[in-house]
């Protein structure tokens, strides 16, 4: 790549993209070989599987339930392929912005623009970097399934393999061309994701009613997620709706181009109000101000949470019905929540503790994020040179996240009970609010051991953090699967979660991780307060 910025670009993009390749790549192969491996037999596998498929609502988040789903390359499409397609149109839509609007936002544009480089040929330039990003995480992800699918466990043809890696980026590729054109229309990079967002969002909610409803199957032909359920990689193969993919993925990229020559640098298509009236709520304190800065964030994680393990506990009944007397899907739940004992209603129930801490951990690795990018921007600066310490920044911005974190679980568990119990389905509602809690030691401790790295590294914050949980995912997915030593399975965060109501909390656990978690973030202020501020 010869251009400048067209290699800026690409060394922004490629640890990210690394990231999300040997997280699909590794998700993938789990998905496949945790479902053979757990269901040997391939008359009680298709049982299971087709249990599943029987429910219409997990259509939400899972694949075609009308497809070959009973092999371990068709339950790997259909299990996680959706959801790789949405984090990577995300992953996608974050980046661009980043790259454009981002630094046009925080006056670098204008440093790239000082030659004879034009607007939309920059523009141009960091697109096609972006884009070698989507290569890297290719490269990842199909070598990982060429590799897995020479052996027996999961055999994997080399064209579904390519096909498959292809569907993976798809969602990536789309979201970069949405967020090229909302870099434009935007004046600041928080609104650019925001008008990014939500053509993301209701395109995968289009796709997730096609998938659900049978009789609105059409309208999986009118999004670009319902494109990719229509791949069908390994079985069946229509590689030809990767062609409207590209379409839309290019067609966004070039009128982002183009509307890039047609303003002027700060300028934006949908302008700011020249007036508005003036807002001084919660501007009085430092923690005012932190509330003020993510309550929009942590009412959109809050909504998600309760969604999700409302759907979770919404379905109990379903899944109990059809899978409650399959062995070895009984006893996968039995292994996931340590309690062999637990009926199956309540065992799957329990499954929504193990979605809340997925979400809280993801949400503290944003909010890290954001305190990273609040320092690279040169924005603290703001904050320091007065009488705040940077100590109590920080300490203020750890705060709230805690807070959030803790507001989220107590909510999210009353949803739970609140729905389990219109299904006859009841539980003690102290446990799920007062046992529910204990979801909160590992996401403590990943809070702090991303602090200390802030402190130290602040850099590789954020990616450190997102591999920790990815790794946390994987062999917590694998162990419950898989005989995995117990060595393996200690490194998983996940592994210290009890999965109430099916399990009766482990406080020492809780006590031991909350501890070091609140330690090492001790630490990592320290270190902060002694460290030069880093921008980018």
């Amino acid at each position: 790549m010869n251009s400048v910025i067209g290699r800026f670009t690409l060394r922004r993009v490629s640890l990210g993209a690394i990231v999300f390749g040997l997280f699909a790549a590794v998700e993938s192969m789990a998905q496949g070989l945790g479902i053979i491996a757990a269901y040997p037999d391939v008359a009680e596998r298709a049982k299971v599987v087709n249990g599943l498929a029987s429910n219409a609502a997990l259509g939400l988040f899972y694949g075609d339930r009308h497809a070959d789903i009973i092999s371990g390359s068709g339950y790997m499409v259909y299990r996680i392929l959706p959801v790789l397609g949405l984090v990577g149109a995300i992953w996608g839509l974050m980046f661009i912005t980043k790259m454009l609007r981002g630094q046009e936002e925080n006056g670098r544009w204008e440093l790239l623009l000082t030659g004879q480089t034009s607007a939309a040929g920059a523009t141009a330039k960091t697109i096609l970097g972006a884009s070698g990003g989507l290569v890297i995480t290719f490269v990842l992800v199909a070598l990982t399934l060429v590799l897995v699918g020479q052996g027996d466990k999961l055999p994997l043809s080399l064209s579904g393999s390519l096909v498959y890696s292809l569907a993976v980026i798809a969602g990536a590729a789309v979201a970069i061309g949405i967020g090229a054109v909302t870099s434009q229309l935007a004046a600041t990079r928080r609104r650019a994701v925001l008008y990014g967002l939500i053509p993301i969002v209701l395109f995968f909610m289009v796709r997730s009613i096609g998938n659900v409803v049978d009789s609105l199957a059409w309208l999986k032909n009118l999004t670009p997620f319902g494109w990719i359920d229509k791949i069908h990689p390994f079985q069946s193969a229509q590689p030809i709706w990767l062609l409207p993919i590209a379409i839309v993925a290019l067609a966004g990229c070039g009128l982002g181009v183009w509307l890039a020559g047609g303003r002027d640098i700060g300028a934006s298509f949908v302008a700011d109000s020249g007036s508005a009236k003036p807002a001084f709520g919660l501007l009085n304190s430092q923690l005012g101000f932190g509330v003020r800065l993510i309550r929009g964030v942590m009412t959109g994680w809050l909504l998600a949470s309760v969604a999700i393990a409302a759907i979770v506990a919404a379905v109990d009944k379903t899944v109990a019905n059809s899978l409650s007397d399959t062995n070895s899907f009984t006893q996968t739940f039995s292994n996931l929540t340590g309690n062999p004992q637990a009926q199956f209603e309540i065992a799957y129930l329990s499954a929504a503790s193990y979605i809340i801490v997925t979400i809280l951990m993801v949400m503290v690795t944003a909010g890290m994020a954001a305190v990273r990018e609040e320092e690279a921007s040169s924005r603290l600066d703001n904050f320091v040179s007065g009488t705040i310490s940077r100590q109590y920044w920080l300490a203020t911005r750890l705060a709230l996240l805690l807070g959030g974190a803790a507001i989220i679980t107590v909510v999210s568990n009353l949803a739970v009970w609140a729905v389990a119990a219109t299904q006859d389905i009841h539980v003690s509602l102290a446990t799920m609010l007062v046992g529910g809690l204990n979801v909160l030691g590992p996401v403590v401790l990943l809070l702090g051991l991303g602090v200390l790295l802030f402190g130290m590294l602040p850099r590789i914050t954020t990616i450190a953090m997102y591999v920790l949980i990815a790794w946390s995912f994987t062999i917590d997915i694998v162990a419950s699967a898989l005989k995995t030593s117990a060595t393996v399975a200690n490194t998983s965060l996940l592994h210290y979660v009890s999965l109430v109501p099916a399990a009766n909390p482990n406080w020492k656990s809780f006590t031991i991780l909350t501890v070091a978690g609140l330690a090492l973030m001790g630490l990592g202020i320290m270190a902060f307060q002694y460290r030069d501020l880093k921008v980018e």
